[in-house]
């Protein structure tokens, strides 16, 4: 069995559209086998975007495959990094030839036809499952990340597969269904399919993350931005090896679903019998989508079979349980399907029982094996920081292209398993109570002898390729003394040297990232603000998202109710002890209210956004009355906070 070709398109023409990507990945192959040896972990499958064989391709890697290990950031003085012929970007090159075969992430969308009338789009890491239905109409799974994704994967569908109107539209988790609208582009689907949880978790949803804590939302945001690389140049060393796609708080075209699938329930969906599983893999309403019999194979669509996994995301966002991703993969395995179809996590199809069940099989395990092992240490009363350096992945779990780093690292996972659990202590006495970060780099420093000692020893660490030590050495330079241009220099160079030995995408964007804001070339933050819709479209939550804004300094003796009128809605909040309660219903609060302001939508989200002051924002008011500039006064105004200031306030 084999991956078809799409209708009407020759072999030439889908050399001549391979994604630059591709050709870039190939290069980078060649660079990097004639620069050292083959490496065991070749994959010869036949797993490809637009059937090109992978199957000659022998990796070979510019460093070890699992830095599971302090050592090899520390005492790894051969490792060479690859240069990327795409856009000149450095770094380590091993987990991305390894991925190439069973991804299809590419620069250009383009169609994959899967089986006579299957296909899916490749290119866009989580571009739509279309199928064919038995009333003559398409069913999409998946709509993208944003309205823009949607009209392109519209555009596509019509020129490559069909005119054909969508007669359904399945979601299969709450990150990628915010092209619907632009995708149907008036097409009437029967259903809208999701989650029973779906449409809550996409509406309370911020940019990417779906937070606990609602008011962390566009912290979460700004991390996200980090991660995905939004800020990186495009071109030169700190370019990203792999250009990402995602674009945090696009423009959505979602629609709410309007039909709910229960934990096993089987549907017709035009026409075609599916059945739904519930799961549980980065978000809480991922579906697994089960056709049992379409033409005569057993497909699973699914957002479990990661050709990159990503365990603990450092961008934050709710736990993912490897106990409950375990369970999503041992349905998929039990169903024996013939083909796997990765819509959301980038993956090519996976096509014959046998490797359905490898690719499974080596998922559950690696999960299974961070997971059991990081509950092992924990018990025997090992730190959450210290579990990975302790652990190193199987070379026997290795061998399948399927347990990677490209996207998630695995020595970033341990940490998060015991956490979840007891919180942030680790049990050990001295972890109770610590210096401020600069007070201690201020003692380590006067016991070295100096800045001038420790700067020298820095440089001896960094010759030497001690890059762990290094860093904690610059780190203290820079907290102790935050505006000099010579310690920030020196703690951007081994970030930088730290993130081009990564494997990771994401830890390699992190700590690439840090870098340029530490040379201030680009204005990384861990602050971010809701946008202007979202402010002016929830008014009475953006006024109880201050209360986190009352700076206690401020606030200290200041008390009164304080109303808000804006567009008509009313909500106030009681301001007393350094706190603020907020009030929904003014007029059955218990305090009568000391001041109050009215005022247009878009004058409060200027104000709340932090692009005007308190003094602006009650001038462009409708009315005011009592102390409302004393009481607005106690609360921060916005504003961005680089990641690596230059002054020690934080």
């Amino acid at each position: 069995m084999t991956l078809n070709q799409s209708s009407g398109t020759s072999g030439s023409r889908i050399f001549s559209k391979l994604s630059r990507f591709m050709v870039a990945i190939l290069i980078l192959t060649l660079i990097m086998v004639s620069n050292s040896p083959p490496r065991a972990y070749a994959y010869t499958g036949d797993f490809s975007p637009k059937n090109f064989d992978f199957s000659s391709l022998e990796l070979s890697e510019s460093g070890p495959i699992v830095p599971t290990s302090w050592q090899y950031y520390n005492n790894n003085p051969d490792f060479e990094p690859t240069t990327s012929p795409l856009n000149e970007a450095v770094g380590n090159a091993t987990s991305i030839l390894r991925a190439a075969p069973i991804s299809r992430i590419g620069s250009e969308v383009d169609v994959i036809e899967v089986v006579d009338g299957v296909w899916i789009l490749s290119g866009k890491p989580y571009g739509s499952v279309v199928i064919k239905s038995d009333n003559n109409t398409l069913i999409a799974v998946s709509t993208g990340e944003s309205a823009e994704d949607g009209q392109l994967f519209r555009e596509v569908i019509r020129q490559e597969i069909s005119d054909l109107p969508i007669g359904a539209v399945i979601y299969d988790h709450a990150h990628y269904p915010k092209g619907t609208e632009t995708l149907l582009d008036g097409d009437v689907p029967t259903m809208i399919i999701a989650h029973p949880d779906s449409n809550e978790i996409v509406k309370n949803s911020t940019g990417f993350a779906n937070p606990n804590i609602s008011e962390l939302g566009p912290y979460l945001d700004a991390r996200a931005k980090i991660q995905f690389g939004a800020n990186l140049p495009e071109i030169g060393r700190d370019a990203m090896l792999v250009p990402q796609t995602f674009v945090v708080g696009a423009e959505s075209a979602w629609i709410p679903a309007d039909t709910e699938v229960a934990d096993g329930e089987t549907l017709t969906v035009e026409g075609i019998e599916m059945q739904f599983f519930h799961a549980i893999t980065d978000t809480e309403d991922t579906l697994t989508i089960w056709l049992p019999n379409y033409n005569g194979y057993g497909i699973v669509i699914d957002n479990v079979v990661w050709p990159q996994n990503n365990l603990y995301t450092l961008r934050g966002d709710r736990h993912r349980p490897p106990q409950d991703w375990i369970a999503a993969l041992k349905t998929i395995r039990d169903l024996q399907p013939d083909i796997i179809l990765p819509v959301s996590s980038g993956g090519n199809p996976i096509i014959s029982k046998e490797k359905c069940f490898d690719a499974v099989t080596s998922l559950m395990d690696m999960m299974r094996f961070i997971n059991d092992q990081s509950l092992r240490l924990t018990a025997q009363g090992v730190r959450p920081d210290e579990l990975t350096h302790h652990m190193s992945m199987p070379d026997s779990l290795l061998q399948s292209p399927f347990v990677n780093e490209f996207y998630g690292q695995f020595d970033t996972y341990p940490a998060a398993q015991p956490t979840f659990n007891h919180g942030w202590f680790s049990g050990y006495a001295e972890d109770i109570h610590s210096l401020p970060r600069a007070v201690y780099a201020d003692y380590l420093i006067q016991l070295s002898g100096g800045e001038e000692n420790v700067m020298a020893a820095y440089t001896a660490a960094m010759d030497q390729s001690e890059y762990l030590w290094a860093k904690e050495l610059a780190v203290n330079l820079y907290y102790a003394v935050p505006n000099n241009d010579t310690y920030r220099q020196a703690l951007a160079d081994v970030f930088r040297q730290l993130g081009q030995m990564s494997p990771g995408a994401i830890v390699r964007n992190f700590y690439i990232g840090a870098a340029l804001n530490l040379e201030r070339k680009i204005a990384i933050s861990l602050t971010d603000i809701e946008p202007t819709e979202w402010v002016t479209e929830n008014p009475a939550e953006a006024v109880d998202r201050l209360r986190i804004r009352i700076a206690p300094e401020l606030a200290t003796g200041v008390a009164g109710v304080l109303e808000f009128n804006i567009d008509g809605n009313r909500s106030a909040l009681h301001i007393r002890n350094s706190i603020a309660e907020f009030i929904p219903k003014p007029d059955e609060y218990y305090q009568a209210i000391d001041a109050s302001v009215e005022t247009l939508g878009d004058n409060f989200a200027a104000y709340y956004r932090g692009e005007i002051g308190v003094d602006e924002f009650l001038a462009n008011s409708s009315s005011t009355t009592g102390p409302a500039q004393e009481l607005l006064s106690v609360f921060d105004e916005f504003a961005v906070i680089p990641m690596y200031p230059d002054n020690r306030d934080l």
